[in-house]
């Protein structure tokens, strides 16, 4: 009895250690790839070490200054570009992305996930 207590208790503060160490977006912190739900959309990397939201298609990277990062019920909204929107949770998972090029206005979804705090694009030579 004593050693399933034991293991059961092992087993909880594992979990919970894993889940505090989960990346958040609002640590603000390590870069993060969100892939398109479809592949003719660019795919979104943000980058908190440089402070940068790029969105790259198969030719180029087209880079914008995160502007402005809020919380929200779980939900983190990451205001980018003069026009550009984006959401996701916390943790990553689904986003949208909503951006107005030239007049159009823009709507992309897919999945984000974290990266770690190494470089994962590194656009210097």
């Amino acid at each position: 009895m004593m050693r399933r207590t034991l293991l059961a208790t092992l087993i909880c503060l594992t979990a919970q250690t894993a889940m505090a160490a989960d990346a958040r977006f609002s640590d603000g912190a390590g870069r993060w790839v969100c892939q398109p739900a479809q592949p003719e959309w660019p795919q979104v990397l943000i980058d908190f070490t440089e402070d940068a939201y790029r969105r790259c298609d198969q030719n180029t990277c087209v880079t914008y200054p995160l502007d402005e990062l809020t919380l929200e019920n779980s939900r983190i909204h990451i205001r980018f570009a003069p026009h550009g929107d984006f959401e996701t949770g916390d943790t990553g998972g689904k986003y949208r992305e909503v951006i107005v090029l030239a007049g159009n206005e823009i709507e992309t979804h897919g999945v984000c996930s974290f990266r770690g705090l190494e470089d994962i694009y590194d656009p210097r030579p």
